[in-house]
């Protein structure tokens, strides 16, 4: 009766564990058979060594780093001594020679206040100072720096000076501009330093390089030709004439750059951005 209320479940759970037993007990015989395996050899553990007792050692907070140990060490340090200086002569006692020093110890100020000289002092007292440190220390004192050249004024052509090869020096493309750092004249207008010939302001207020444009830039931003400029005897620039639209000029005035717009002007009608600026201005503001 009690093998009919068991479900075949429970008969086939315990039909496994009987055979797991079973073949556990064989393994285990098997295991008995086998020689037993040798013991490891037990290696010797080295111990830390501890740090050397010293009373110049310094252990910081966290003394499991052995890095943190920091031997102080006051002594100097050891140099190779140079032949005929200060410090060898003055530790060797085989010296040969002793070492020459001036009779007084001169504190110069002068040099830190060059070109601030009072005005109603004596040149003659700083004039005597310098000679005396030359004498006491030579080939210490810094030379005296030559006077620079002024730079030669700039030339300005009459239009009658202008010449056909002055015209043919002006460029009409901008592939056509070489750049040239030593003998080159900049353009107000793209500031770049070319070879090209620029234009010459004429109208007696102009100075530095306000009047020089070169021949695209003065075509594009303003509509006019610079050879026509440079034969014209009363031609002024655009910033005498108050319409330059260069960086320069605009922030000076409180207005922003305009970038490269000759592009823009075109599309819209123009011919020059200066045609294109000015067409945004109302009547009241023209007046």
């Amino acid at each position: 009766m009690a093998t009919k209320d068991i479900s075949d479940y429970e008969l086939r759970r315990l039909k496994n564990i009987e055979d797991n037993k079973t073949v556990l007990a064989k393994l285990m015989n098997d295991l008995k058979k086998i020689s037993p395996l040798p013991e490891p050899v037990k290696t010797p553990t080295r111990r830390p060594k501890s740090p050397k007792q010293k009373s110049d050692l310094v252990i910081r907070r966290n003394p499991a780093r052995n890095a943190r140990f920091t031997y102080l060490n006051y002594s100097p340090p050891r140099t190779r001594s140079r032949r005929n200086s200060v410090s060898s002569c003055s530790n060797s006692s085989h010296a040969s020679t002793p070492v020459k020093s001036p009779d007084r110890l001169v504190v110069k100020f002068g040099s830190f206040f060059k070109g601030r000289r009072p005005a109603d002092s004596d040149a003659s007292i700083y004039d005597d100072d310098d000679s005396e440190d030359e004498d006491l220390f030579p080939g210490i004192c810094s030379p005296k720096r030559k006077p620079r050249k002024p730079a030669d004024p700039a030339v300005v052509k009459s239009a009658d000076e202008i010449t056909e090869e002055d015209l043919e020096m002006v460029a009409n493309f901008v592939s056509e501009k070489r750049y040239d750092s030593t003998d080159g004249t900049s353009c107000h207008q793209c500031r770049q330093k070319t070879g090209d010939q620029k234009t010459v302001c004429r109208s007696g207020a102009c100075y530095g390089v306000r009047g020089q444009f070169c021949g695209p830039c003065l075509r594009n931003r303003y509509g006019e030709d610079a050879k026509a400029a440079l034969k014209n005897p009363i031609w002024a620039c655009p910033p005498c004439r108050g319409i330059c639209n260069c960086s320069f000029c605009r922030k000076r005035a409180g207005r922003g750059c305009t970038g490269i717009l000759i592009h823009i002007a075109r599309e819209h009608g123009f011919s020059d951005v200066n045609a294109y600026l000015q067409s945004f201005k109302t009547p009241a503001n023209q007046k």
